[in-house]
C-alpha cells in the first residue's frame, strides 16, 4: 500500500524536520539536563521499537547503531542515524505507513534524550495519527508513541495534555489486553509519578493500588515477584509520612523473604533496619526501659546478627548495621549502648585507606541524624492543611545559627550570629528551638566521642513587615518590664 502523498509526505516534513523551528530546542545545559532526569525517571528508553524481523538486515543494523549510540549517550550520532532511518522508509512498500510510524516515535525518544521537546512531541503526534490512519484509533501499536507524547507534554509542563494522553494509551491497553493486564504497568507508574510530581497524594496513592493490584492478581501473596510492588508501596508511604502503611508494606517484603529465604540471607539486612527505621521513627518515649526493648532494636540488631552470620556478608554491611544500631541509640538518648556500637565500627574500619576514608567520612565528623526545620512562615496560626501560602506574597529574612556538637550529639551552645532583618526575636527564638532539637551522630577521635564547634545552621524565612514591626515592638516592651523574650 503506497502512502496517500499529500499526508504522508507532509507529516515526514513537519515531524523529521521539526528541530529546525521548533521553538526552544536549543536547550540550555540545564533544559538538557533536566530533559534526561525526566527521559531517565520514566525509563523512556524502554519505549524504543526494533524494526519487525522481516526487516533487510541492512535496516536493523541500522537500528542497532542508533539503539547502541542512544545507550552511549551519543545523542547527536543517534539523532543522525534516527533521521536516516525516517527518510529511507520505503514508500512504496506494504507497510509503509507502520514503517514511518515506527521509525518517527525511535526518532523521538532520541530528541527527547537531547532536550528537543517540542521536536520530539511533534514526532510522537505523527507516530500517533500514521498508526491511526493506518489501523484505527484502538490499535496496540498506539500505546508507546502515546506514552511518549505524554513524557514529551510533560517535560514541556503540561500535565493536563500528559495526563490526557496517557488516559488514550490506557483505553486502548483495556481494549486490547483487558483492565488487567500488565501491559498497564508503565503507563500507571507514569500516572502516578504526574501525581506525586503534582502532589496530588490521594491520587497518586489511587495509582499506587492500581499498580499493586496488577501485581497481586498475578503473583501468590508471598511470592518474589511481588517484591518490586511491596517496596514501591514502603518507599511512597514513607514519602506521605504514612508510617503504619508503610510498616505493612515492610512486614510483607520480610515475610516474602522469610519463606523464600535462608534464614541468614543477606537480603534480609535491608528490610530489618527499614522496618527498625519505621518504628524508631514513631517512638514518642526517651526512657531507657522503653528503648532497648522495642520493636526498633529488635529489627537493628536482627539485622547485625545476620551481617555477622551470613556467608554473603562482608565489612560495608557489618559498618552499616553497627552504625544503625548506634544513631537509633544515640537518637533516643541511650549514649552508653550507642558509644559501644560506635566503638565496633571504628574498630571494623580500620584494616586500609578504603576503610579509614570511609571511617573519616561517617564517624570524623558530625553526622546529622535528625534536623527538624523551623516553620518558615512567621505568622503561627498557618496551617499547612487550610491554607496553600505563597512565599512571593512575603517578604524574605534569614538566620544564621552558631551551635556546638556535644559528645552525645546534642547540639549547645546555640547562638545566633547573623540575622536579617536584625531584633525578629520572635523567628530567632523558633530558630533556635528547632536546632535544641538537632541530633547528630558525634565526631570520634581515637576511638572516643568528643565535641565539635563552630556548626553553623543558616535558614530562610517568610514574613509580612507588619509581622516584623510587632516582634519588635513586643521584644522593647520586654525589655522594659525585665521579660526575657526567649522564655
Amino acid at each position: 500500500m503506497r502512502i496517500p502523498d499529500g499526508k504522508a509526505n507532509c507529516l515526514a516534513t513537519i515531524a523529521l524536520f521539526a528541530s529546525a523551528a521548533a521553538a526552544g530546542d536549543d536547550a540550555s545545559e540545564e533544559g538538557t539536563a533536566e530533559a534526561l532526569a525526566v527521559a531517565e525517571r520514566f525509563e523512556l528508553s524502554a519505549l524504543v521499537q526494533a524494526p519487525p524481523t522481516t526487516s533487510s538486515q541492512e535496516k536493523r543494523d541500522r537500528f542497532e547503531q542508533m539503539n547502541e549510540a542512544l545507550s552511549n549517550a551519543a545523542y547527536a550520532e543517534a539523532e543522525v542515524i534516527a533521521k536516516q532511518i525516517v527518510e529511507n522508509v520505503d514508500q512504496d512498500s506494504a507497510n509503509a505507513l507502520s514503517a514511518r510510524a515506527l521509525a518517527l516515535h525511535n526518532l523521538a525518544i532520541v530528541q527527547h534524550h537531547s532536550a528537543s521537546l517540542e521536536s520530539a512531541r511533534q514526532n510522537y503526534a505523527a507516530a500517533v495519527t500514521l498508526i491511526a490512519t493506518e489501523d484505527n484509533n484502538l490499535s496496540p501499536g498506539l500505546i508507546r508513541p502515546l506514552q511518549g507524547l505524554a513524557i514529551a507534554h510533560l517535560g514541556q509542563g503540561r500535565p493536563d495534555e500528559a495526563y490526557a494522553a496517557l488516559d488514550r494509551a490506557q483505553h486502548v491497553s483495556n481494549v486490547n489486553f483487558g483492565p488487567h493486564s500488565f501491559e498497564q504497568l508503565s503507563l500507571l507508574q507514569a500516572k502516578l509519578q504526574i501525581h506525586m510530581d503534582n502532589d496530588d497524594q490521594k491520587a497518586a496513592l489511587d495509582a499506587l493500588d492500581r499498580i499493586v493490584g496488577l501485581y497481586t492478581r498475578k503473583f501468590d501473596k508471598h511470592s518474589v515477584e511481588l517484591l518490586p510492588a511491596m517496596y514501591q508501596k514502603a518507599e511512597i508511604y514513607r514519602r506521605y509520612d504514612m508510617a503504619a502503611a508503610e510498616r505493612i508494606a515492610l512486614r510483607h517484603i520480610l515475610d516474602i523473604k522469610r519463606k523464600n529465604f535462608a534464614e541468614n540471607d543477606i537480603g534480609l539486612v535491608e528490610t530489618n533496619i527499614q522496618l527498625a527505621t519505621n518504628y524508631a521513627r514513631t517512638m514518642r518515649t526517651q526512657e531507657l526501659r522503653a528503648v532497648v526493648s522495642s520493636k526498633a532494636e529488635k529489627h537493628f540488631k536482627t539485622a547485625l546478627r545476620i551481617a555477622e552470620n551470613s556467608p554473603d556478608s562482608n565489612w560495608q554491611v557489618k559498618k552499616d548495621c553497627l552504625l544503625a544500631l548506634a544513631d537509633y541509640y544515640t537518637l533516643f538518648g541511650a549514649q552508653t549502648l550507642a558509644h559501644r556500637y560506635y566503638e565496633s565500627a571504628w574498630e571494623l574500619l580500620a584494616s586500609n585507606e578504603e576503610q579509614l576514608a570511609i571511617r573519616a567520612d561517617a564517624m570524623e565528623k558530625p553526622v546529622p541524624l535528625t534536623r527538624p526545620k523551623p516553620d518558615p512562615y512567621a505568622n503561627f496560626e498557618y496551617r499547612r492543611d487550610s491554607e496553600k501560602l505563597n512565599p512571593a506574597d512575603y517578604l524574605t529574612g534569614e538566620i544564621v545559627v552558631a551551635f556546638t556538637v556535644s559528645d552525645r550529639g546534642r547540639a549547645e551552645n546555640i547562638n545566633v550570629i547573623e540575622a536579617h532583618p536584625a531584633k525578629f526575636s520572635e523567628m530567632e527564638k523558633r530558630v533556635r528551638k528547632a536546632v535544641e532539637r538537632f541530633v547528630y551522630r558525634p565526631r570520634y577521635v581515637n576511638g572516643v566521642a568528643a565535641a565539635t564547634g563552630g556548626q553553623r545552621y543558616r535558614t530562610e524565612y517568610y514574613y509580612h513587615e507588619a509581622e516584623y514591626k510587632a516582634s519588635v515592638a513586643k521584644s522593647a516592651s520586654n525589655r522594659r518590664t525585665g521579660r526575657n523574650p526567649n522564655r
